[in-house]
C-alpha cells in the first residue's frame, strides 16, 4: 500500500476512532480498575482479527498480529484516568464524580487501535504487538505487564504522550533523556503534644512540618547542582486534632523528580540528612522513606531517528520539532526500555483555542491529533520491517 492510500485509509476511520474515544472519556476508569475499557479494546480487536490476551498485567490487553517466528515491533498505550474532577463542559465529559482523563491515555487507546486496524492490511516481515497497559498514572502496570511476560519476543518498542505545548499537527522528537526519574517521599513529624497556649511546654509537628517544607526548597537552590534540576513538591499533608492542641504528628507525602540517574539514586541519604537536620532544628523528629518509582525514558538514539524520519515523511519538517529538554514528569513507558530498546514521542493536542495542562481539570486536547499518531506510528512500524 502506498503512502497516500495508507494516509486516506486512516483518515476514513477516524470519525470511528473519535467517538470510541468519546466513550472512553466519558466512562474513565483509574489505574488497576480498567475492566470496561479492557473489555471494550478486547472486543474491538478480536473483531478485526488480532490475538488478543486479556488480564496481562492485571487489567491490561496484548494484541499480537503477523508471524511470530522473527519477533514483535511493539507498541505501548496506556488506558487508565486520574482522580479528578472534570470541568470542560464538553458533551461527553465523565459520567464519575473525580474520575477523569486528564492524561490523554483515552486518545493513546484509540492511536493504538487505529494502528491495530490498518497494520491488519500491511504484510510485514516481523509481527506487530500493541500493550494495552494499566495502571501508568501509578508508575506499576509496565511492571505487572513485563512480570507476565509482555516483552518476551519483543525487538523494540515505541510509545506515544499527547503534549499540549504543541500545535496539533506537530510532533516532538527527543534524543536521550525525554523524562525524569521519579520518586515517593514520604515523611513522618513527630512532636510533642500541648496547650496551643503553652507551645514552649512541648514540640510543635506542624510548625516543624512548615520548616520541612519550605527549607527542604531552600536546600535545593543551594546544596544541589542548579544544572541537574530537582523537583520536590509535596502533594499531601496531614496532622492535627484540634485547634487548641499542639500537634504531636505530621505526615507528608510529595513526589521527587530528577534527570540525573546517579543524583537520584543518592536522593535517600540526601533527603534524611537535610530534612532531619531541619525537623532536630525545631526539637522533632522526622522519618524520611524514599521510595523510586520510576526510571528515567532514554529514548535509543536508532528508534529515534526512525521515529524523526518517519514524521519528517508524513507531517513534513517545519512540523517536527527538536526538544531541547527533558520533561520533569514520569513515565513508567521507562520499564519497558530496561528490557528491549525504545523510543517514545510527543504528540501535539492543542487547537486553536490552546490547550490546558496534563492532570488539569479543563484538559480538553484536540481529536485530530488521534490520526496523525497513527499515521507516524504506522510509517515507523513499517520502516522497522525493512
Amino acid at each position: 500500500m502506498d503512502k497516500d492510500k495508507l494516509l486516506q485509509k486512516i483518515d476514513s476511520f477516524n470519525h470511528e476512532l473519535i467517538n470510541i474515544r468519546r466513550h472512553i472519556h466519558a466512562h474513565p476508569e483509574l489505574s488497576g480498575l480498567e475492566n470496561q475499557t479492557a473489555i471494550l479494546i478486547s472486543g474491538y480487536l478480536k473483531n478485526i482479527g488480532w490475538r488478543v490476551t486479556e488480564s496481562v498485567g492485571r487489567t491490561g490487553v496484548v494484541a499480537d498480529f503477523g508471524p511470530k517466528d522473527n519477533g514483535f515491533i511493539g507498541l505501548r498505550v496506556d488506558m487508565d484516568a486520574l482522580p479528578i474532577y472534570e470541568n470542560t463542559n464538553l458533551s461527553f465529559s465523565s459520567k464519575f464524580d473525580g474520575v477523569m482523563h486528564a492524561c490523554g491515555h483515552d486518545l493513546h487507546t484509540c492511536i493504538g487501535l487505529g494502528v491495530a486496524k490498518i497494520i491488519k492490511d500491511l504484510k510485514l516481515k516481523f509481527g506487530t504487538r500493541i500493550i494495552f497497559q494499566p495502571a501508568e498514572e501509578i508508575a506499576s502496570g509496565a511492571r505487572w505487564m513485563i512480570n507476565d511476560g509482555v516483552t518476551n519476543g519483543l525487538k523494540k518498542i515505541l510509545g506515544v504522550h499527547v503534549f499540549p505545548e504543541l500545535l496539533v499537527g506537530t510532533i516532538g522528537i527527543k534524543e536521550g533523556s525525554l523524562t525524569a526519574a521519579a520518586g515517593e517521599l514520604s515523611v513522618e513529624i513527630i512532636g510533642k503534644s500541648g496547650h496551643g497556649a503553652r507551645p514552649h511546654e512541648g514540640v510543635d509537628a506542624i510548625w516543624a512540618a512548615a520548616k520541612v517544607i519550605s527549607g527542604i526548597q531552600e536546600a535545593i537552590t543551594r546544596k544541589l547542582d542548579p544544572l541537574d534540576p530537582v523537583v520536590i513538591t509535596f502533594g499531601k499533608i496531614k496532622g492535627g486534632n484540634a485547634y487548641n492542641i499542639l500537634s504531636e504528628k505530621v505526615n507528608l507525602t510529595g513526589t521527587i523528580r530528577c534527570t540525573n540517574l546517579q543524583l537520584f539514586k543518592d536522593m535517600n541519604d540526601w533527603l534524611y540528612f537535610n530534612i532531619s537536620s531541619i525537623a532536630n532544628s525545631c526539637g522533632a523528629e522526622a522519618k524520611v522513606k524514599f521510595k523510586e518509582i520510576a526510571p528515567p525514558v532514554n529514548n535509543d538514539i536508532e528508534l529515534n531517528k526512525v521515529l524523526r524520519d518517519s514524521s519528517i515523511r508524513i507531517l513534513g519538517h517545519e512540523n517536527v520539532i527538536e526538544l531541547q529538554k527533558p520533561s520533569l514528569g514520569a513515565e513508567d513507558f521507562a520499564e519497558f526500555l530496561n528490557e528491549v530498546p525504545g523510543a517514545m514521542f510527543r504528540l501535539g493536542v492543542s487547537g486553536e483555542k490552546g490547550c490546558a495542562p496534563l492532570h488539569s481539570s479543563e484538559f480538553d486536547p484536540d481529536e485530530r491529533a488521534i490520526s496523525i499518531g497513527i499515521k507516524v506510528i504506522t510509517e515507523s512500524i513499517v520502516k522497522l520491517n525493512n
